[in-house]
């Protein structure tokens, strides 16, 4: 098998190869041929008929009098386009489409670059469409246009020498406001390498398929030696109101990011029931009884409505899959979310196959930004990228949602099967479709990264980069367990040897490549305090140096999240009995004062625990969490003191609270102080409690599991240095290991105790 190592003295030659910026074009890529028209009633036609004067489809005004008629999906007509040197082109295709808007396919060589749209035209109307950009051989080129949807009159196709777009995207932090630094620092990675490699991705099959969840990639590693950088995952039936069940989706995107360092992607095919008007919200009926394409009277504009029955069928979904987005945020895993996808279908305002698009464009974006706004506002999910699916349709830009509710645009490539006859024909073919590439790219103004969010081939390493089609990441769909839906392993689709080719190679980054701080960089400017958040008043006080700040080794910073009327402030351990606050004060206060409050447990019933800030001036404030304001149970005060005092000790083991502004003088406008950094102090190490792996505040077979799983490596290195610390009590100083595992479960069995001045002799 040959290692990627072997590889690396061709690795500058490909990353320039891709890099379109740059000066390495030579004219090999970029030919000086001049414009050309080739004149389609000069092909090759099989089907299609020429018509011209005297013939009863003839209309005035084509090139020469004479063009061709499409009538029947499979006609093509072809011309052998003669040009000097081997490089990129560009093809533009003369059209009339009196019969409304129309799809085809366009091939170059006999290989399919993929489909395009020729929108109505009026009769005897010619317009001009962009093919967009391909690769043609020094010499003669067979174009082929075949007919998908007929009824379609052509012209002439113009060749012309392409004026390649720089691969670049504007937008590439979150669109989300609030998106936590997890995600952040994934989007930073996502951007550093786009344009300049492909990362490759599988998606799992579903959990009742006719394989194991792993075969994919057990095939691939055995194959290439190598895992896909990304997994892909689906929430739909998992969160499905008329027959879901948890599928373990959750579990395994963790173990996904968490324990092998992955990238998690989902799609969501939510089902919903074809009889939507006879369902009773609640109940539970068979799957065969729901589907996820049109073929129902589910209405996705009445899904986006409060108080209609649609609506609330929605809404039980979205709270389902929130409760797992939460999970995720709370272990700090962001995903790559791609809701509602290939919503145009095959074109236009009414070719969808999905109910999601059913009711066209409008009623689909409406349900789209529906849908971001209870997932981040309603449900504060903040560790989304979210992925919009798009075609290259003259029409798909009226389906795009907006700037602000898409981070990546993604497009899902099945061009091994033609369906032009009428029946699936598979068709080898494994064209980096370029010209699909920098068309949705530049109908989307160079804003967005642009990936292959679903396919049957990831085309190859060669193809890709002469061709510069600079695809963010590839996605490859499971094997459905027969030849037509086998996307991995039918060779039609993925050869053996592309596969192998295409992992080993340097261009494509595998699983063992992403960085070890793929969740953890780039994100040094703290991204979850929008501006919306600070002082409105021109000059707020700087922050006091006099107290620790963010450069001292010893604080441990809380991620900070900004929630309607409150700070959430999540702690990588227990708080302990010091909390430090970095509170900005608007120049106009003087004084201000406000709650940290969490939920504890006590007798089964959760109480509401709150200590007092109070602040002067700008600068770090230090909480005693000893110093209970006060306890409640709903809305009712508690005074015993006993179940105060449980509440105090209980308060400094928990590691999640919300922060809150109360009071900030006459004008009281929490918008004039804000809380915008929350940290605690390592202890010392006289305040070690030895044992305590998990960082709880107390010493229970949870630790014993937390460093198990961090010594075989099941995990990963998720122990924080101060739980490093108190984790290694055998033989201080050797760093953590099973003796420490088994000395933890001795000083629970009573056998020993582990203290400082023991641990040394603690076996």
């Amino acid at each position: 098998m040959k290692a990627k190592s072997i590889a690396k003295a061709c690795a500058a030659i490909i990353a320039a190869a891709i890099t379109v910026n740059s000066s390495a074009f030579s004219s090999v890529l970029f030919a000086e041929t001049s414009e050309q028209i080739y004149e389609f009633e000069d092909g090759i036609l099989t089907g299609a008929t020429v018509q011209e004067k005297g013939t009863e489809r003839y209309a005035e005004g084509a090139s020469g009098d004479k063009f061709v008629f499409l009538q029947e999906g499979g006609e093509t007509a072809s011309v052998t386009a003669n040009v000097e040197e081997t490089g990129m082109y560009e093809l533009t295709l003369c059209f009339s489409s009196p019969y409304g808007d129309k799809i085809h396919n366009y091939l170059v060589n006999g290989v399919d670059q993929g489909q395009f749209s020729c929108a109505e035209t009026a009769s005897g109307e010619w317009k001009e469409i962009s093919l967009g950009v391909v690769k043609l051989n020094k010499g003669e080129n067979e174009v082929t246009i075949k007919s998908s949807w007929g009824w379609t009159d052509i012209d002439y196709i113009k060749v012309s020498p392409a004026s390649m777009s720089e691969i670049s995207a504007s937008d590439t932090t979150p669109c989300d406001p609030n998106a936590t630094a997890e995600t952040r620092s994934l989007m930073s990675y996502l951007a550093s390498v786009y344009g300049k490699h492909i990362i490759s991705g599988q998606q799992e099959i579903y959990s009742s398929g006719p394989h194991g969840l792993e075969q994919e990639f057990e095939y691939l590693n055995d194959k290439t030696g190598h895992y896909p950088a990304i997994r892909g995952f689906d929430y739909g039936n998992f969160c499905c109101p008329a027959f879901g069940s948890d599928d373990g989706s959750t579990e395994r995107v963790i173990d996904w990011v968490k324990n092998r360092n992955g990238i998690a992607t989902s799609s969501w095919h939510l089902n919903v029931p074809t009889d939507f008007e006879s369902y009773n919200i609640g109940d539970r009926i068979d799957w065969s009884a729901t589907t996820y394409t049109q073929n129902t009277d589910f209405s996705p504009t009445n899904a986006a409505t409060e108080g209609t029955k649609e609506n609330e069928y929605l809404m039980q979904a979205l709270t389902t899959l929130a409760a797992e987005f939460k999970e995720l945020e709370a272990q700090g895993i962001p995903i790559i979310w791609r809701p509602y996808h290939e919503a145009e279908g095959s074109g236009g305002e009414t070719g969808s196959w999905f109910w999601w698009g059913r009711e066209g464009s409008e009623a689909y974006k409406k349900l789209y930004i529906y849908t971001y706004e209870v997932l981040t506002e309603k449900f504060d999910c903040h560790n989304l990228i979210w992925e919009w699916n798009s075609y290259n349709y003259s029409t798909s830009a009226n389906w795009y949602p907006g700037d602000e509710y898409v981070d990546i645009i993604g497009y899902d490539k099945y061009n091994c099967t033609d369906w032009s006859s009428g029946s699936a024909v598979l068709i080898h073919n494994d064209s980096a479709i370029s010209s699909t590439f920098y068309g949705i790219m530049e109908k989307y103004n160079n804003k967005k990264m642009i990936s292959m969010s679903e396919n049957d081939c990831f085309s190859t390493v060669e193809n890709l980069t002469s061709e510069k089609a600079g695809w963010l990441y590839f996605l490859t769909w499971y094997d459905g367990g027969s030849d037509n839906i086998n996307f991995l392993t039918n060779p039609v689709f993925n050869t053996e040897k592309d596969t192998i080719d295409m992992y080993q190679s340097e261009y494509c980054i595998t699983l063992d490549e992403l960085p070890s701080d793929l969740y953890t960089a780039g994100s040094d400017v703290d991204p979850t305090k929008p501006t919306s958040t600070q002082p409105t008043s021109q000059n707020p006080t700087e922050p006091s140096t006099e107290s620790p700040t963010q450069g001292n080794p010893d604080e441990i910073h809380a991620d900070i999240s900004a929630k309607t009327g409150y700070v959430q402030i999540d702690l990588p351990e227990a708080v302990g009995d010091k909390l430090y606050l970095n509170v900005m004060l608007d120049s106009s206060v003087t004084y201000a004062n406000g709650g940290i409050g969490t939920s504890v447990e006590i007798g089964g019933d959760y109480y509401w625990v709150q200590v007092q800030w109070e602040a002067k001036k700008s600068g770090v404030v230090e909480v005693d969490m000893n110093n209970i304001f006060n306890v409640s149970l709903d809305t009712e005060e508690i005074d015993d003191e006993k179940m105060i005092a449980e509440a105090a000790e209980l308060i400094k083991k928990q590691s999640s609270f919300q922060g809150q502004v109360w009071w900030t003088g006459e004008d009281n406008s929490t918008e004039l102080a804000v809380i915008t950094d929350a940290y605690i102090i390592k202890n010392t190490e006289s305040d070690v409690l030895y044992g305590d792996a998990d960082g709880n505040g107390e010493i229970n077979v949870n630790d014993v599991v937390a460093v198990m799983c961090y010594t075989a490596n099941e995990t990963g290195n998720t122990l924080t240095d101060s739980q490093l610390n108190a984790a290694d009590v055998f033989n201080r100083g050797d760093g953590v290991n099973s003796s420490d595992a088994v000395s933890i479960q001795k000083h629970l069995a009573k056998i020993v105790t582990v203290l400082p001045e023991t641990y040394m002799t603690a076996e």
